[in-house]
């Protein structure tokens, strides 16, 4: 459902502090692998506005695996502007302007409003347990969804996108498991 009030989505990397903070009160937890991926470059920044007022953001980004993948890194909208389409309009967006050949985002089994959001745009969601080891370990380090219990994929079948690990490896070692040391060392 879109509302009556009018917004719009802005993207650019500029804007990842305003994403930030609206992610930071839709996770309530440390968005330091959003900050990185976009600081190094690999990822970019939607941020959806109500009037001028920022309300919705998501990180994202592209990789190469079997075929080119568009992960929907974080999407959340602030609560005030919920259930109004931003969502929505935030993740149509995004997928407009990886143009890829599949589209991933993972979350974790509670999370309602993301399995419906994704759900009602057309994504099949997978627990990680029902994949074969090599396309869970491989999606896993595509997507950073270590902390999340499941993904879902629009546009391939999680073994399509798995049948060559593409740039996986180095994505999983540079923007999943050096940002988790960074964090645990408190660097």
């Amino acid at each position: 459902m879109v509302s009556s009030e009018a917004f719009a989505i802005r993207t650019g990397r500029e804007y990842l502090g305003i994403a930030l903070r609206i992610l930071a009160e839709s996770y309530g937890r440390a968005l330091e692998y959003a900050r990185a991926v976009v600081e190094d470059g690999v990822g970019d920044v939607a941020v959806a506005f109500v009037g001028n007022v920022p309300a919705g953001a998501e990180v994202f980004y592209s990789i190469r695996l079997a075929a080119r993948l568009c992960v929907h890194y974080y999407v959340g909208v602030l609560e005030q502007y919920r259930r109004r389409g931003l969502g929505r309009a935030l993740v149509r967006a995004v997928e407009g302007l990886c143009r890829a050949d599949a589209y991933a985002a993972t979350t974790t089994e509670d999370n309602d409003a993301a399995k419906a959001l994704f759900s009602s745009l057309g994504y099949s969601g997978y627990n990680w347990e029902e994949l074969d080891r090599r396309t869970r370990d491989l999606l896993l380090k595509a997507t950073c969804g270590y902390d999340d219990d499941m993904v879902f994929i629009k546009g391939l079948s999680p073994k399509e996108l798995a049948a060559a690990p593409g740039e996986a490896d180095r994505f999983g070692r540079k923007e999943c498991y050096l940002v988790w040391l960074r964090l645990r060392r408190g660097f």
